[in-house]
Formats: structure tokens, sequence, C-alpha cells
């Protein structure tokens, strides 16, 4: 390391200039990063109920589905003007591009077609609404048919009938971005004059993630600012508060310029990920300066000062920032793409930070003059901080076993709060109930079928299956269960269409709307269907062979057990009532099936990740120290910080979500860095010779003294994201906080109560 540090002074010119050269390299590609929420990042393509939904993607088209609900101040939505805007609002979302036609659902659209008995034994089948109605009788004509048809009353129209829907599906060919502004600019000349319009689905939500997620371009600077003024308390000079920045910028702008050259997209994880960038390359650099202004005030020489602070701290970084990398690594075993890229990038950030402070760092700083006589005797002048940990270090070595008790009972409680952690993802509730998005979403599941989709496939083994009265019927009966779900509606399928027109063949007699015996007149409606309403007439639910069919619902909740209960009772019922019969039958996508998926893994791999993590920290710190017992002593503080983490989920009712499921690993992976800084730091003080109090006092003078002001910009520098008012990032700011602030204080007091009771070897020899 000594031989090293030497080479890196000789050449310091070359190794600045090069670095700012890569640096400004990897700069330049930061204008091909770009912002997308992608769809199929964010859910886990292996999970049974994603593979339905990709597979029905594939056959009927469309992973977008939009509501559109339009609601009337007063009295019923039957008025010209209401049923006017429909008709426009359905004939601007027909011109968008990449909609699925046959997809589109409303009074207007032109698969909304009336069934009605004309004759004895013959039925008339026409659109609903074609025009924009100007006289009385022709919206009594529309009234009269969506009450006397169970396809439209409850699904395209509200009971009370003072709120209309309009439903359509998107392929994944049009960003969520270019939907949003094509639906907003069909829906904005109608908004207003007695008429409320709200939107919701998923393209709809991603789409203002996205705008929340473009709030780190005004946070980030904040974080630098707030991150900027924790260096100048930890220094109170420009030089040290500008140099760790100014790395950890570099450190910044590497990770995101290799994950721009690599034609990666940012997406809200990898969002917040420049903040924990430069709060830890931060803090790095803030303990290589401390050591440094140690290192000065015995020497008196720049050069010399910067060889012993890398020989004394160099390898304790490199053995620290390797845990941490490694832990974020861990994190790319998760099975959803956008959590594996963002402990990739953090990973990567770790390992620049690394690089550039084993290099620019140095090499800069022996370029820089040496600091005057005030600096170093400010840095040495005692504060309220020296004060406190003075303090600290005298209660823990007072009461070793009181601290260790202390902790015993904090991990026990918390332990007990975690009892109650739920698990869910439902991605409504990462925004704010004030958001427009959650309000809209709230009005629509209360006026009308609901917001959350569910789709079931079924497929059958042979052409025609699905005109077998016993296939429709075992479908039909499928629908009827659903529907008799107090949460859910909107069930469509083939088999309601073959229902409406046997009832219409029989003089709308309710008695037979039901499915036929005979499989020739479930063929001769369908033959007639087509006749009438033409080829693609009801490609939404069935292919042309009819043997391919979905089913398509909506829910009025999408929380994690309701649809969990909800799946586990669909499955009971179709391996029951399918039995035998020449098709199987996939649940779910939809909406309710993805979040399922995302819970079941956020659950499964949360507690592999944790034990991975656990892992390889263990093993690493074990095999660095030469101790398994060293190894212990890392796992200690973090273990407490992550049941005191978890507890407060508990008690808070804080949902474990895609988010809260990755702050274990960035609490874990940071709170790695204060352990093993604090432990090497006591085994260099004891191998000097001082007695064991002493060295427990000095090392949290010193190296103390530096995890305080690292924890504090990790901390501060994640609280600017409670000021998004974006409800995930709230969470996620608080939560980070508290872990690491926990690390950092249970690594100050448990490692050293546990080094004075057992006085291991690792650490005495």
């Amino acid at each position: 390391m000594e031989r090293y540090i030497r080479f890196v002074i000789r050449h310091r010119v070359a190794i600045v200039t090069g670095a700012v050269l890569l640096t400004g390299f990897l700069a330049y590609q930061l204008l091909g990063l770009r912002l997308e929420i992608r769809r199929r990042a964010n859910i886990p393509d292996d999970h049974p109920y994603v593979v339905v939904q990709n597979r029905m993607a594939d056959l009927f088209g469309g992973e977008g589905v939009v509501i559109i609900g339009i609601i009337a101040d007063q009295g019923t939505i039957y008025t010209p003007d209401i049923l006017g805007r429909i008709v426009r609002i359905t004939r601007g979302v027909l011109e968008i591009p990449k909609v699925i036609e046959t997809s589109v659902f409303s009074l207007a659209a032109p698969n909304a077609r009336a069934i009605i008995a004309d004759q004895p034994g013959a039925m008339d089948i026409h659109p609903l609404v074609e025009e924009e109605p100007t006289s009385g009788e022709e919206i009594e004509r529309i009234r009269r048919e969506v009450r006397e048809d169970r396809f439209f009353r409850g699904n395209l129209v509200s009971e009370d009938e003072t709120a209309a829907v309009i439903v359509a599906d998107f392929d994944y060919g049009i960003s969520d971005a270019d939907l949003a502004r094509h639906i907003e600019a069909v829906v904005a000349p109608e908004r207003g004059d007695g008429v409320r319009i709200a939107l919701a689905g998923s393209p709809v939500l991603r789409s203002a993630l996205a705008r929340y997620t473009g709030m780190i371009a005004y946070l980030f600077p904040l974080a630098v600012l707030v991150i900027g003024l924790v260096h100048w308390e930890a220094f109170r000079t420009l030089q040290a508060m500008f140099l760790p920045l100014v790395t950890a910028l570099m450190s910044v702008v590497w990770a995101l310029g290799l994950m721009a050259a690599v034609g990666l997209p940012m997406d809200t994880w990898s969002a917040m990920t420049p903040v924990l960038i430069l709060a830890v390359a931060a803090g790095h650099a803030v303990q290589l300066l401390k050591r440094y202004y140690e290192e000065y005030s015995i020497t008196g020489d720049n050069d010399e000062a910067i060889v012993r602070t890398i020989v004394a701290v160099g390898p304790v970084m490199l053995t620290a920032g390797a845990v941490a990398a490694a832990g974020f690594a861990s994190l790319s075993t998760f099975g959803v793409m956008s959590v594996r890229v963002f402990g990739l990038l953090l990973a990567s950030g770790i390992l620049s930070a690394l690089a550039i402070e084993m290099t620019f760092i140095p090499a800069c700083r022996s370029l820089l003059p040496a600091p005057r006589i005030r600096e170093v005797e400010r840095e040495r002048k005692r504060g309220r901080l020296d004060s406190a940990l003075d303090w600290l270090s005298s209660m823990v070595i007072a009461r070793p076993p009181a601290m260790l008790w202390g902790a015993a009972t904090l991990f026990l409680l918390s332990a007990i709060g975690a009892t109650s952690l739920r698990v869910d993802n439902s991605i409504r509730y990462w925004f704010a109930p004030s958001t427009a998005v959650r309000v809209d979403d709230a009005l629509l599941n209360q006026r009308l079928a609901g917001t959350a989709t569910l789709r079931i496939l079924v497929e059958g083994t042979a052409q025609n299956v699905l005109q077998r009265p016993e296939v429709l019927q075992a479908i039909a009966d499928l629908c009827q269960f659903l529907e008799d779900q107090p949460e859910v509606a909107g069930v469509t399928s083939i088999s309601g269409h073959v229902k409406r027109m046997h009832q219409a063949m029989n003089d709308g007699d309710p008695a037979f709307h039901r499915i036929p015996e005979d499989e020739k007149t479930i063929g001769t409606y369908l033959f007639l269907y087509e006749m009438a309403a033409g080829p693609n007439g009801l490609t939404a639910f069935v292919d042309a062979d009819y043997r391919q069919t979905m089913i398509r619902a909506l829910s009025k909740t999408d929380t994690a057990s309701f649809s969990r209960d909800l799946l586990r009772r669909l499955e009971e019922f179709r391996d029951e009532r399918f039995a035998g019969l020449p098709v199987t039958v996939g649940i779910a996508g939809g909406t309710l099936g993805i979040q399922t998926a995302l819970n079941d893994v956020v659950v499964a791999e949360k507690v592999r990740n944790m034990f991975q993590v656990s892992l390889i920290i263990f093993f690493l710190c074990s095999l660095l120290l030469r101790s398994f017992v060293g190894g212990l002593f890392v796992l200690v503080p973090l273990l407490v910080a992550v049941a005191l983490n978890f507890g407060l989920m508990g008690w808070s009712e804080t949902w474990l979500d895609m988010a809260t499921a990755t702050i274990t690993a960035m609490g874990i992976s940071i709170g790695a860095d204060f352990a093993i800084y604090l432990i090497f730091r006591i085994r260099e003080e004891l191998a000097v010779g001082d007695e064991p109090e002493e060295a427990i006092r000095r090392s949290l003078r010193t190296s103390g003294k530096a995890i305080f002001f690292v924890s504090s910009a990790v901390a501060l520098g994640y609280m600017v994201l409670p000021l998004s008012g974006f409800s995930i990032w709230i969470r996620l700011g608080l939560l980070t906080s508290v872990i690491v602030a926990a690390s950092a204080i249970a690594a100050l007091v448990l490692i050293p109560a546990l080094a004075l009771l057992f006085r291991p070897r690792f650490l005495f020899g």
C-alpha cells in the first residue's frame, strides 16, 4: 500500500488529468440517459400469474388498460350534452395510436352492440350509440336498452345512471408518457360545465410515476447542499468541504455514465441511487480527510500525511467498499428487473467511488497546498460532538452488559412489531391520497365498476371447443362466481354474449338468459353476431378458431389480502369446475395478478436477500479479519438495525413493498462500513499498546466521529426525498434515514461493549 500511494503522489498530475478526462467522457454519455418507467421492468416475468398475463397480451394484444369515467355533477348522463361528450371521447380514443379497437368499450364503442328481440325467432344486433343523440326519443331508447341489458347496466353505466365509463386497452408499442398526452388531449376539451372526467389505469399511474420521478432533478442538488453542510460542520474549511463533494459527484457521473453507455434507462428506483452514491462516496472521503488531518498534525508534511493516511485507512476503505458493493450487487438476484438494475447501479457507484478515492483524492490532495495551522487547530478543537462521543464511550465502558441487554430488549420489541408487517405492492398507494391520480381512482371505484383489472385465459385443445355447451357453461359459472364477489364487477366474456343472444332469440324472456344446450345453436348465434358486427366483433374475447378466450373483470380494490384470497378461491373453483373439460384455465392476468405476483416475489426474495447479504458480509469480514467471531461482530449491530427498521414498519403499519424491500440491503451494506471502520480502528489503537478502555475512547473520538458525519450525510441526504410529497419516496427517505442512523449508533455502542466483555483474539491478539 505504501509503494502504491507513493507511486500515486509521484504521478499525481497524470492521475488527476486522467480522472478528469474519464469523468468528462462519462458525463458526455449522460446526454443519452433517459427516464422511462418500463411496463415489464417492475414485474417478475417467471411468476405463473405474469406468464398468463404475457400470454394473453401476445394472443389478444394490449398491456395497458385506461379507464375514463364521465360523471354528471347533477342528474343523470342521459342528456344530449353528456352523451355527446361520451361519443366524442370514444372517437378520440379510437384514433390514438396502438389502441386495440376491439377492446374499446363504452356506450358509443363500435363493439358495444345492443341485442334485442326483433320478432319471434329473430334478433336485432345494432350499435347502441352511433351519433351524438339530439332527440329525447333517441335518448330514451338508449336508456331503455341499457337498463334491459346486463352487459351495459352496472358495467358501462353506473346503477344510479350518474356515471359512464370508457375502457380501452393499448399495445406495448406506445409509451405511457405519449399515451397520457394523447388521452389528455382527447378529454381536455370535454372537461367542466357540469361534468367531471376521471382517469385511471396502469398507464395513467405509470405516467404520473414518471412525473414524480423527474423531481429528482430538483431534489439531487438539494441533497448536495445538505451533504455539503454536513461536511462543513465536520471540517469548517472550504477545501475539506468541496473535495469530498467533488469526488462524490464524480462517482455519480461514473455510475450513471456507465448506465447510459449500456443503454439502461432510469426509473423510479435507479433515480434514487445518485443520492445514496453521493452520500456514501462523500462519506469515504470524510474518513480519509479525518485521518489525513490526524496524520498531518503529527508529521507536519503534506505528502507524508497522505502516505500514512492511505496506509492506515486504504485497506479498511477497500474492505468496507467491497463489502458494501457486494451487498448491493446481491440485489442482482432479485426477481424484478428494476431492483436488479438498482442494485447493480449502486454497486458500480461504490466501486467507482473506491477507484476515485484511491487515486484522485490523494493525488489532488497532494497538489493542493497543505492545511494552514489554523485549519489544523480548528480540526483538533474539541466541540459538542467530541463531548457527546466521550460521554457515550464512558457509558459503554462503565456498563457493557447493560448496553447489550438494552440492545436485546430493543431487538425483542422490534421483532414483536415486525410480526404485524404486511406486504402490498399496489401502485396506487405509491401516491399521496390528495394527488389527482388517487382522487380520480377513488371516485371511479366509488361510482363505477372499479379500476383494478383481472384477466383469465381459457385455452382449448381443439378448434371450436369454445362452442361446446359444457365448456361455455363452465365459463359462465366462473363469471357468475366473479360477479358474486362484492368488490368485483364489469365481468365480460364470450359466454355473456351467447346468453344475451339466446335471450333475444326467445322474445327477450329473462328465463332464457343462459347457455343453450345445443352446440349447433351456439354456432348459429355466433355466426349471426359476426354477420351483424363484422369479423372482429368478438375478437376482444375470443380468437377466430374459438379455441382461446379471455374473461375480463374489474375490481374496486387491489390490496394484497383481497387479491390473494380472491385468486386462491378462483384457483380452487377452476380446479373443481373445469376438471375433465378439454380446456386449461390460466389465472390471473391484470393488475390483481401482477401485484399478487409482486407480493409473492417481495416476500420470498426479501427473506433470501437478507440471508444472502448477511452471508456475504459475514464471509468477507471473517476472511479479512481472519476470524469468524470478527464476522459476527460486524453482523450484530446490523441485525439490531434491521430488526428496528422492520419493527417500526410493523408498528406504523407501513407496507413492505418494492421500495421498502430494498432498504434492508442498503442499511446492511452501509452499516457494515461503520462496523468495519470502527473495528479496524480499535484494533489499531490496541496494537500500539493502549489499554482497552483508552483504545475505545480514542476510537470513538476519531473513527466514531467520522462515522457520525458519514451517517449524518446519508440520513440527511435521504431526508430530502420526503420533500417530494411522493408517498413511496417519503417512506423510503424516512426508513433509510432510520436504518442508517440505527446502524451507526448500534456500531458505536455494541462493538465496544462486545469487545470489552469478550476480549476476542482478532482484536486483542
